[in-house]
């Protein structure tokens, strides 16, 4: 039994370690956005726990698991809001970028219109020669 116990006790740890991981998991499905359990606990080689939670929680056990959980919720919301705030902060950005960049052809015409101006010819005024002034 003791045995058994301590087996339990480093799979319910591996588990935690691996659900805390969530994203960088291998066992993280990004198109649920579950932490796939059912996959952890064949690998773990807990079969037996597996069936029994199919049997408390029904099939598949990941949903239905993960359903049942307010935490879980929670932290989807949470997951959820921190996107669209990403999504916002990234639009913020590019019409910034894109303002900087108009702010830049902006400037590249105004020089090149500068340049264009200093190739032209200038009117040079020639003042009359006054003999007073070279004597």
């Amino acid at each position: 039994m003791a045995l058994k116990h301590r087996e339990d006790r480093a799979l319910f740890e591996a588990l935690r370690e691996e659900v805390a991981a969530w994203e960088a998991s291998p066992y993280f499905l990004p198109e649920e956005e579950l932490f796939d359990l059912e996959r952890f606990l064949k690998d773990k080689g807990a079969e037996d726990l597996c069936l029994r939670l199919e049997q408390t929680f029904g099939r598949p056990l990941n949903a239905s698991f993960w359903r049942t959980l307010l935490p879980y919720h929670k932290l989807r919301r949470v997951r959820l809001e921190i996107r669209r705030e990403e999504a916002e902060h990234d639009r913020k950005r590019a019409l910034y970028l894109e303002s900087v960049k108009e702010a830049h052809r902006a400037l590249r015409d105004l020089l090149e219109l500068l340049a264009e101006d200093e190739k032209k010819p200038s009117l040079r005024l020639v003042r009359p020669f006054d003999p007073e002034e070279h004597a």
